[in-house]
């Protein structure tokens, strides 16, 4: 799930010209990845477990470093209100005039 977010951020990112967060995100991944598993598979004998550990981290580590700039760069109010209830127009179809 973090990388499937992360990936939909980094798109997003860069689909509004800016490929520098994406870059740093990645750069802040791989570091944490690296470190990760050498503590983890070197230092604390983990092996497999230790390495998949550590690339989780590094993944969660990216989509929250991307979190933030998306949210301020993207979004125009800086809210997210898509779950906002919205109130009815008269161009609006509700689900019952759909169904009807």
């Amino acid at each position: 799930p973090a990388i499937l977010l992360g990936g939909v951020l980094q798109a997003a990112c860069l689909g509004g010209q800016d490929s520098v967060t994406p870059l740093v995100a990645i750069l802040y991944s791989t570091i944490v990845n690296v470190v990760g598993d050498y503590l983890l598979v070197n230092v604390f004998g983990m092996g497999l477990q230790g390495a998949a550990i550590a690339t989780l981290a590094a993944q969660l580590v990216a989509t929250a470093s991307l979190v933030g700039p998306a949210r301020r760069r993207l979004v125009r109010d800086h809210r997210f209100d898509i779950l906002k209830k919205r109130p009815a127009t008269a161009d609006t179809v509700t689900g019952r005039a759909f169904l009807a």
